[in-house]
């Protein structure tokens, strides 16, 4: 059986034409499973620092008259380098207490309660990125309003959040700040 001449090759550029599509079928598949990744660590990190806010926030509820004694302008890195005494152990002060929380808050900040050695180097592997945080508390007497102010490093580069400045000076979100992500909290505390 002959073949006309015009209809040589004709199979193979078809077959060609498919793999392409495919190709880039392919190419979109993963690079939206990547985004899909960023954004799903993207919104784990805001959980966490969501999280962290609520646990402290409770832990000032829970200790009121020593409201003041939380205002803190940084943690986070480490910034608390002696534990302060348990309270779980024996009966503390409430100053004491606010320490204590204050310290502990610090450490789940920083993720200290899950350890990774890679190397022979340990390093923390829960909490946030270079996470920076800041407590104001506008007391009058016993209650006011408390803002937790919780900053982190993100994946990709976005616009810079200007609800608060909290860690913008330390340096860890590059320059321009478009690696920082943030989270505020605004509450009232009373002592009632």
């Amino acid at each position: 059986m002959r073949r006309p001449p015009h209809q040589i090759g004709v199979g193979l550029i078809e077959v060609l034409i498919a793999l392409l599509v495919l190709g880039v079928g392919i190419l979109g598949m993963v690079s939206m499973q990547v985004t899909a990744k960023r954004n799903s660590y993207e919104a784990t990190q805001r959980s966490i620092a969501t999280a962290l806010a609520s646990d402290i926030i409770e832990r000032m509820r829970s200790n009121p008259s020593e409201l003041i004694s939380y205002d803190a302008q940084t943690l986070g890195g480490g910034s608390i380098g002696t534990a302060p005494a348990s309270c779980n152990t024996a009966p503390c002060v409430t100053s004491a207490l606010a320490s204590r929380d204050l310290y502990e808050w610090e450490q789940s900040l920083d993720g200290a309660a899950e350890k990774i050695t890679l190397g022979g180097t340990t390093s923390n592997a829960g909490g946030l990125i270079d996470p920076q945080a800041c407590i104001d508390t506008d007391t009058a007497g016993l209650s006011g309003s408390v803002t937790v102010a919780i900053a982190w490093k993100g994946v990709a580069e976005l616009t810079n959040p200007t609800a608060s400045t909290c860690g913008e000076s330390s340096g860890l979100y590059g320059t321009d700040q478009k690696q920082r992500r943030l989270l505020v909290i605004t509450t009232y505390v009373s002592s009632v």
